[in-house]
């Protein structure tokens, strides 16, 4: 039987994977968009999908019914409540849960990063740089940025991360509103409201952030602030595709041999 793949998603990676997945014995079509709409049914219901690719951020539902999906399994980034209840006897699969996306993503977001700063124009040499967090992003934009010479602070709020900050090197410290520190720019790789007014003296350099939107600001606006979501996919999307191309594959694998 021939696949058949929607591909859905505005992030230039899904269109270059929905070229990568066509071949001779799949169909593939790619829907730019952010919502799952009467459109989008019309396309589901005319294609009878056997696999749908969710975008990395969940689409917004904007029927009261997801019409030609019952043939389809799923491959999805983040859900949320709603998408959870209408997909629970669905054949799904969250490839931000697999850890060899999680790692190689989280470099292409620090590649990413890097670029756009030289876009910018900014360099890092011998520059100090904060980084809040210390997950997976912010490890690969640690070893990115002390490769260039650059000297990275780690602030933190666990005890455990800040010791392993240490020991890789790094100046760990307290993500504590009092605990500021001389450094040029920061980098949020936090994904929670963590930033308020309380932390006016760290407001005073350029503020980075590549954490999930809607970013750290809490109740605050600031001028020098810079959500950066979805980087790989800006800079990268054919390296990035590819990465989701590679993971998606292997996860119908490991569903065949399960």
């Amino acid at each position: 039987m021939t696949e058949r793949w929607l591909v859905i998603g505005t992030d230039e990676r899904m269109k270059f994977l929905a070229k990568q997945l066509s071949t001779n014995d799949r169909t593939v079509y790619y829907k730019n968009t952010t919502v799952w709409d009467e459109a989008l049914n019309k396309v589901a219901l005319e294609l009878h999908p056997t696999e749908i690719v969710l975008p990395i951020h969940p689409l917004t539902i904007q029927v009261e019914e997801l019409l030609g999906i019952r043939q389809a399994q799923f491959f999805a980034g983040k859900l949320t409540d709603q998408w959870k209840e209408i997909l629970e006897n669905k054949c799904l699969h969250y490839y931000l849960e697999d850890e060899t996306f999680i790692w190689k993503n989280a470099a292409l977001t620090a590649e990413g990063f890097l670029a756009h700063l030289y876009k910018e124009k900014v360099n890092v040499q011998y520059k100090t740089i904060m980084i809040t967090g210390f997950g997976r992003v912010a490890k690969m934009l640690a070893l990115f940025l002390t490769r260039l010479n650059a000297k990275v602070i780690i602030a933190v709020r666990s005890e455990t991360q800040k010791a392993e900050a240490l020991a890789y090197g790094y100046t760990g410290i307290e993500l504590n509103e009092k605990n500021d520190m001389e450094a040029d720019f920061l980098i949020n790789t936090i994904p929670t409201k963590w930033l308020t007014k309380d932390f006016e003296s760290w407001m005073v350099r350029p503020i980075y952030d590549v954490a999930s939107s809607p970013g750290c600001l809490n109740d605050i606006k600031l001028s020098q602030y810079e959500l950066l979501p979805a980087l790989p996919g800006k800079y990268f999307p054919q390296a990035a595709a590819n990465l989701l191309y590679e993971t998606i594959l292997d996860l119908r694998k490991e569903e065949a041999n399960a």
